[in-house]
This record gives structure tokens, C-alpha cells and sequence, in this order.
């Protein structure tokens, strides 16, 4: 049996560990249990973020592969509009990203690579996580172990039930390297997506709560051919929605596993890295007043980062459902005539956050 842990962090992506950052440099001890054997090496993200990228996560701009200017959203009838964003937006190295974040990670906290969780029980306020190696004592745990939490499960927290699959493949063609293409309609449930690294190589991709597999092999042969050359695949699960409530007595959600995820991207860093914070405040207070009930976490995490986030989110479920919803024919017309509203949603931010909302 270990010696009691403050606090004990399931999951090692970017969530996870700037929570630990941020936990460990409040003098707590913290450690990180992470089922793969190395961080950064299985992320299914796509990569493209917002400025906001820097000032949430402290990391360097090393990890940055592409800039860029304009969005294009095409109709299914290959007519689009162009927008040019007014701040940057960045294509990023996932793996150096994660990497980065999990060097900060180390420096505050213990992480423990190739370590399941598996459950946990309360004995009055002390909690015994069971791992696929041992049982560890802690006071309190965070579940930032993505959109199928098992923490969750384990701790009776229901979930959106907006669940995707995401599938995606870097190909090679001719793209416009500055230039990210998003295609409506390609599924029932979501867009398709041309993320450029350069010239010659593109993220490309899509989601849908079945087949999706069909509809990428469909998307792809329109965009590129039948015949391509790729270097990568990945794949992953995608929830969006305003989970109904983030913590249980002695444990508290955060990113994906809260679902804190922009429901009509799909994108989940910023939201995740925002609430990291707010989770790392709230279990400081739970940890200094030793109130681990979950009124006390639903006030003090919840209700803030609810607060913060809430109609952010909730335009993205209009705005994603809006568009799911529109006939195609009228789609295409809209995006045919936008230009009269151009102006208006080239001032849209891609966060959906006010321009004072970061960090």
C-alpha cells in the first residue's frame, strides 16, 4: 500500500497533465496514472487551434507545423465561401505538444506510465484507487481519461450521449497551405476536414456516429482520387454536449471526460485547458477546507467552469445543429449569397469565447 496521495490524476493527455502542473506547484502531492507507454504517442487530434493555445498551456512554439489565414466552408455542390481570420490560428505537432506538457507534468508530479485504472471505493474521506498494478491511497481523484471515462462509469456520472467517431488520414496532393478546408453535409453528423501542414501534405478527415469509415472513403475520393498516398491514420471518439453534472463525491471531470469539448468542432484543448485550471482551484479549496462532498466540488468546479463555458457551448450545439438540419439545397444557396454577411462571420471567434477569455 502506497502512502496517501492528495490527489490522483487518471489520464496522462494535456488535460491531465496541466492539471498535475498546476496541482503539484501548489505544494500537493500528486500522481498521474497513464494506460499507454508514452505520452503524446496515441493522441487522435487533429491539431488545429487558436492563439488562445499559448497563454492556456505555457508551451513553446516549437510545436507549431502551420499557420493559418482562411477557412473555406464548402456546400456539397463544391461552392464555398472564404473567410480570413483576424487572429492566428495554428497547426500544431499533437506528440510535441503532449510531450511538452508531460516534461511540465513531471516536474510537479509522479507519473506512472502502462498503469490502468480499474476502480475505486470510499472509506470515509479516504479513497483506494485499484489500478491494474496495485491499489493507491488518495483524498481525492480527477478524470481527465477521455470521452469514455471509466472514472465517469465508476463514479455513476452520466454522460452526453453524443458520441462520434472520428477517422483521419495525412495525405498527399496540392493544397492551399494556408488554407483550411471544412466540407458540410459529408456526413449526417458532422463536416469533413482539409487541415494543411504544408503544400503537399493535409489532415484529412471526418466523423459520424456510424459508418464511418464509408463516408471518409466517399469524402476522400472527392477531394483527392482514388489513388493516395498517406503517411498516418488515426482514430477516435468525439462527445459533444453539456454533460449535466462533472463531480462525485471525491472526484472531479475535466476535458474530454467532462466533455468539454466546442460541439461543432469537435476540438477539445482550449475548453479542457481553461477548466484545468478551474479544476485545480476547486480541489486546492476541497484539499485546505477538507471537503470532498460533491456539493462542495459541484460549487466550486462545476457552477464556475459552467459558468465560463456554458453559452460558448451551447451556441456550438445550436450552431452544429443548425447546420446538420439545413436541407442541402438551401445550404448551398446560403453559402452561394453569404457574402452580404461576410463581415459577420469573419467576426466570429473559433472558440465561440469573448476576446478576453483565455488562460
Amino acid at each position: 500500500m502506497n502512502n496517501i496521495y492528495d490527489i490522483v490524476i487518471v489520464g496522462a493527455g494535456p488535460i491531465g497533465c496541466k492539471t498535475a502542473e498546476l496541482l503539484g506547484k501548489n505544494n500537493l502531492d500528486i500522481i498521474v496514472l497513464e494506460k499507454n507507454n508514452e505520452i503524446g504517442k496515441y493522441s487522435t487530434c487533429t491539431g488545429l487551434v487558436s492563439h488562445r493555445i499559448f497563454d492556456s498551456s505555457r508551451v513553446s512554439k516549437k510545436i507549431v507545423v502551420n499557420r493559418i489565414q482562411k477557412a473555406r466552408f464548402y456546400s456539397t455542390k463544391n461552392n464555398f465561401i472564404e473567410l480570413k481570420h483576424k487572429t492566428p490560428v495554428y497547426v500544431i505537432d499533437r506528440n510535441k505538444f503532449d510531450k511538452e506538457l508531460g516534461e511540465k507534468a513531471k516536474k510537479y508530479s509522479k507519473i506512472k506510465l502502462s498503469t490502468s485504472f480499474e476502480d475505486y471505493m470510499i472509506d470515509e474521506n479516504t479513497v483506494r484507487v485499484k489500478t491494474n498494478k496495485e491499489i493507491i491511497k488518495t483524498k481525492m481523484i480527477i478524470g481527465a481519461d477521455g470521452p469514455n471515462s471509466l472514472v465517469a462509469r465508476r463514479a455513476k456520472i452520466n454522460l452526453p450521449d453524443n458520441l462520434l467517431v472520428g477517422v483521419q488520414q495525412t495525405i498527399k496532393s496540392d493544397y492551399i497551405s494556408d488554407t483550411v478546408e471544412l466540407w458540410l453535409k459529408q456526413s449526417p453528423d458532422f463536416f469533413a476536414w482539409v487541415v494543411p501542414e504544408n503544400e503537399e501534405w493535409a489532415r484529412i478527415g471526418i466523423a459520424a456516429k456510424n459508418n464511418v469509415s464509408e463516408y471518409f472513403k466517399k469524402f476522400v475520393e472527392i477531394r483527392i482520387g482514388k489513388k493516395i498516398k498517406y503517411k498516418n491514420q488515426i482514430s477516435g471518439l468525439i462527445r459533444t454536449g453539456i454533460i449535466e453534472n462533472s463531480v462525485a463525491d471525491n472526484v472531479i471531470l475535466v476535458g474530454d471526460a467532462a466533455s468539454q469539448v466546442k460541439p461543432f468542432s469537435g476540438g477539445g484543448l482550449i475548453y479542457g485547458l481553461i477548466c484545468s485550471k478551474i479544476a485545480a482551484d476547486a480541489c486546492i479549496k476541497s484539499i485546505k477546507k477538507k471537503k470532498y462532498d460533491s456539493l462542495f466540488l459541484k460549487e466550486n468546479y462545476d457552477k464556475v467552469w459552467k459558468e465560463k463555458l456554458y453559452w460558448p457551448m451551447k451556441k456550438g450545439v445550436w450552431l452544429s445543429k443548425f447546420i446538420n438540419n439545413l436541407p442541402e439545397p438551401i445550404l448551398d444557396f446560403f453559402i452561394r449569397s453569404s457574402n452580404i454577411i461576410k463581415p459577420f462571420l469573419e467576426d466570429l471567434d473559433m472558440d465561440l469565447l469573448s476576446d478576453n477569455s483565455s488562460y
